[in-house]
């Protein structure tokens, strides 16, 4: 059986996944994330109308974005100059895909963890909302 490896050339890897602040207008990449997990919310709202039985319309409200990461890892660059997780705000989140770059910005975190197991990394896994989202295709 031949299996096609073009087919799995788009596909992101953990490599592709990363923390990216930008302070004073320098970005840097802080934290490697080998998981994540993405959801967007909108609020959908419907149109009455007088002396109709059924809603004559729909429309989207609000959109918000909720996102999970599990197990991060700090760059090098990171840890030199002192930058933790759990002390970022208004940060981006920023996924490299083979085809699009998408980017989470002006996020806060509601959730911070940290695993640590004998002679493995710390890894940290964090929960937090964004207020947008952009998505570039190159």
């Amino acid at each position: 059986m031949k299996i096609n490896l073009q087919l799995f050339a788009g596909i992101p890897t953990s490599d592709d996944i990363y923390f990216r602040i930008i302070h004073n207008g320098v970005s840097k990449k802080v934290a490697i994330v080998e998981s994540y997990k993405n959801s967007k919310k909108k609020d959908t709202k419907t149109q009455d109308a007088f002396g109709e039985k059924e809603a004559v319309a729909t429309y989207g409200s609000k959109t918000t974005y909720e996102l999970d990461i599990s197990r991060a890892y700090a760059t090098d660059e990171a840890i030199a100059d002192g930058i933790y997780l759990d002390e970022l705000e208004d940060f981006d989140f920023v996924i490299e895909k083979p085809d699009r770059t998408e980017t989470y910005s002006m996020c806060n975190w509601s959730e911070v963890s940290e695993d640590g197991k004998l002679k493995d990394k710390v890894t940290e896994n964090m929960r937090f909302t964004a207020a947008k989202f952009n998505r570039v295709k190159k």
